[in-house]
């Protein structure tokens, strides 16, 4: 068998149903918030990382994906991130005692490994977005590549945390259908437990896939969501026209969470960061202001890997609803119609 064949191609459409599970999420709060980093600054497409372009996506200045050749003002406003965001973002989680979710792209840790140690002092869970920070599945980056550069990540994620037993979570975001696959299988050969992904972005719940690497394992998913994301602030179309927009709809997100959350069905609040978009003055105070009413309503931060803890204890794997509810072919069996 093709070691690098796609697990299935099959797609979810109905998941909990209306049968949604409770998760009791502890001290009975009625939402959990979940603030996932994402740590690229000099892991993106740049010319010192040999690329012929320079990323341009998530800029201030909003243009085509990629500028061919050097654009220097677009490297320094992705340097703000590492200048003025990350330890802004640091401090904001420090005052109001957040657990976070880092997610490391471990180029970036090779060109400055300066943030890593006041991320793990402060007591944040450090996940792994691989080595680049590309698109995975349009960059046409090969199975092989792929392959290589997760077994690369790790092994600089683990000298420089010098924690050998992690990380305990993935969030590639750009990946390809073989991403989950090959992470998960670099994980059953390092015998480093893979506790959750967050490469999914179909559901306000976690939910149990079939492990890709073991017919008798899992593989839990904690989903995360483009829409409560800061980078709606630089990219073109329906973005934020100022950050009270941000914030408002992070409260709307909230408020309806809380009301499902009265009527049995809690939920989870998911907020992907760039330290180079939030990290500016005026958004961080709208992030710290959403964190304080969060905090008013009584709702439980938490990182990735606490939230997947406290799924596994109340929800175990089960194969048999493992992916939803929707009963699919096997890949392989499929009848693609022409």
């Amino acid at each position: 068998m093709d070691k690098y064949a796609e697990e299935w191609a099959e797609r979810e459409f109905v998941g909990y149903g209306m049968e949604m599970p409770n998760p009791e999420w502890p001290n009975d709060a009625k939402v959990c918030v979940s603030f996932l980093v994402q740590y690229y600054m000099g892991a993106e497409p740049s010319f010192l990382n040999g690329d012929d372009v320079t990323c341009t996506e998530l800029m201030e200045i909003p243009r085509e994906r990629f500028y061919k050749g050097r654009y220097e003002s677009a490297e320094q406003m992705i340097e703000y991130g590492g200048r003025e965001g990350v330890p802004r973002l640091l401090n904001i989680f420090k005052k109001h005692n957040v657990p976070v979710t880092w997610n490391l792209y471990t180029r970036a840790i090779e060109r400055n490994p300066f943030w890593v140690k006041p991320i793990l002092d402060s007591g944040a869970e450090i996940s792994l977005g691989g080595y680049r920070y590309q698109d995975n599945l349009h960059d046409n980056i090969s199975a092989e590549t792929q392959e290589a550069e997760i077994d690369k990540s790790l092994d600089i994620l683990q000298k420089a945390t010098g924690n050998d037993s992690g990380p305990q979570g993935w969030f590639v975001e750009r990946r390809t259908g073989l991403s989950t696959k090959l992470y998960a299988r670099a994980h059953e050969s390092r015998g480093i437990p893979l506790v959750y992904s967050s490469d999914s972005c179909q559901d306000d719940l976690p939910y149990w896939t079939r492990s890709p690497v073991a017919a008798d394992k899992g593989l839990l998913m904690v989903p995360f969501s483009y829409d409560t994301s800061d980078m709606r602030f630089n990219m073109r179309g329906s973005g934020w026209a100022c950050p009270s927009d941000w914030a408002t709809y992070l409260v709307d997100t909230f408020d309806c969470f809380y009301e499902e959350a009265e009527a049995g069905e809690p939920k989870m609040m998911t907020i992907v960061l760039h330290p180079h978009v939030c990290g500016r003055p005026n958004r961080a105070i709208q992030l710290e202001n959403f964190i304080k009413y969060a905090q008013a309503k009584g709702a439980w931060f938490a990182t990735r890997a606490d939230i997947a803890k406290h799924w596994q204890e109340k929800f175990p794997y089960d194969p048999a609803t493992a992916f939803g509810q929707t009963p699919v072919p096997e890949c392989g069996q499929i009848s693609i119609p022409v």
